[in-house]
């Protein structure tokens, strides 16, 4: 809304994936001849999302938490990600998306024009070219 007058301007995006704000631990289960591995969310980075969530209000941006399937998470992991961020009050997140590689998220920033950034571990951020952010960096 600016003057008074109803905008239908999307507002700008950053992407945050999950390994920003929640720290994962790699579970082994052995059941009979069968033996599987997974991820399960271990922890939330509870200075990551406050500082994500001044950024939301500061400059009304909308942040889409991103999970890449090929690292092990999934839809699910996620939603959870999300319901102990709504269940403390503090999600500064829109919504959850999944991409199955990592290649496929970097195929598609060219053609989202709002986006601001993507924000990723320091060691992950040359993928993504010049929309790379650290998050201590903003």
């Amino acid at each position: 809304m600016r003057n008074g007058d109803i905008s239908n301007e999307t507002p700008s995006r950053l992407i945050v994936l999950a390994e920003v704000v929640a720290q994962t631990e790699e579970v082994k289960e052995k059941k009979l001849f069968k033996s599987s591995t997974y991820l399960r969310i271990s922890n939330i980075n509870k200075e990551a999302v406050a500082q994500l969530w001044i950024l939301t209000n500061k400059y009304g941006l909308s942040v889409e938490l991103a999970g890449i399937e090929e690292s092990g998470l999934d839809k699910s992991d996620l939603d959870h990600i999300m319901e102990i961020l709504d269940r403390r009050g503090g999600n500064p997140f829109n919504f959850a998306q999944i991409y199955m590689t990592t290649q496929e998220l970097v195929d598609d920033l060219p053609y989202r024009v709002n986006l601001k950034g993507v924000i990723d571990i320091p060691p992950r951020l040359g993928r993504y070219g010049s929309w790379g952010i650290e998050l201590n960096r903003l």
